[in-house]
């Protein structure tokens, strides 16, 4: 991997924590029509002082602020990445359910995992391809069959157009 990767991956601005804390007050607001400490600690599953810590942290961000001196809410910033990241996290979910086979709850699981480092552009061109996957074209049954049929096998590392020096199929 090239410095110039490491160092874009290093500059996420949102971490998966950061991702957690900001999707949860959105829900508690959403379900509950507020959302205070107590009960963001309480869905997250950490300490009101972890919480406290970390919620200082994204107001001194901009993406919450305080009303009532109680009462959390994300600001229009924190509202747009909350939104990015349950968008994200739904196309990949999907994209790994729903094209790739894999069980609802893993395909969860990963996409939580990477939700937050996913670029825009990435995420719209990944939705289209879950519905041209999705879709009674030829070319996506076509696909789907074959996927379903194929079996992982390396051609070896001098033919392979996939693998450089490592062989990607006996990575286990």
């Amino acid at each position: 991997m090239n410095n110039e990767v490491w160092k874009e991956f290093a500059a996420q601005e949102v971490s998966h924590s950061v991702a957690h804390y900001l999707t949860t007050i959105r829900d508690l607001r959403q379900r509950k029509g507020y959302a205070i400490l107590k009960d963001v600690a309480e869905e997250l599953q950490v300490t009101k002082g972890s919480a406290s810590v970390q919620i200082k942290n994204l107001k001194e961000k901009g993406l919450v602020d305080e009303v009532d001196r109680h009462h959390l809410k994300l600001t229009d910033a924190g509202l747009e990445e909350a939104a990015k990241i349950v968008y994200n996290r739904q196309v990949i979910s999907q994209l790994l359910h729903r094209v790739l086979g894999l069980d609802a709850g893993q395909a969860e699981v990963d996409a939580c995992k990477i939700e937050h480092l996913v670029s825009h552009e990435a995420s719209h061109r990944v939705l289209a391809l879950v519905q041209l996957m999705q879709s009674n074209e030829a070319v996506a049954v076509e696909f789907r069959k074959r996927l379903g049929e194929f079996q992982l096998t390396c051609p070896g590392i001098d033919e392979c157009e996939l693998c450089d020096d490592t062989c990607l199929v006996d990575f286990d």
